[in-house]
């Protein structure tokens, strides 16, 4: 049991730091314009309403590579069925996204996108790291 709770924590720990680093990286091909604040909810949802289709395609991205790292870990270090805990991690990961969308505007296909893609790509992830084992 403690184990399963700490493979899901290490799990999201791994989910938001790959989140982070692609998010990054498409901040860094698309930057957010200068003149906007990004530090409040008005400004980040000036730069989500400015921002080109490739930038938001990125934050799909990282989404998408976060659930499957954390589905993935979770499914290494914990013991039991990998799926299970790797359902777990793609749950909170998807209130993560409806907290989001709920606090700034999204663009539908972004949104729908933002909150369907963790529970898949988790599931798929403790799949691919339970095929390897």
């Amino acid at each position: 049991m403690i184990r399963s709770i700490v493979a899901v924590l290490a799990a999201l720990v791994a989910a938001v730091i790959v989140i982070t680093v692609v998010q990054s990286i498409g901040h860094f091909v698309y930057p957010p314009p200068p003149d906007i604040d990004a530090t409040t909810p008005e400004g980040l949802a000036a730069i989500i309403a400015q921002a080109p289709l490739p930038a938001l395609l990125f934050v799909v991205l990282a989404y998408v590579c976060g659930a499957l790292t954390g589905g993935a870990v979770a499914a290494k270090v914990g013991e039991g069925p990998p799926t299970t805990r790797a359902m777990v991690v793609g749950a909170v990961l998807t209130f993560a996204a409806v907290l989001n969308v709920l606090i700034l505007p999204h663009p539908l296909w972004l949104a729908v996108l933002a909150i369907g893609v963790h529970m898949p790509f988790a599931w798929l992830g403790a799949r691919l790291a339970a095929g390897r084992s």
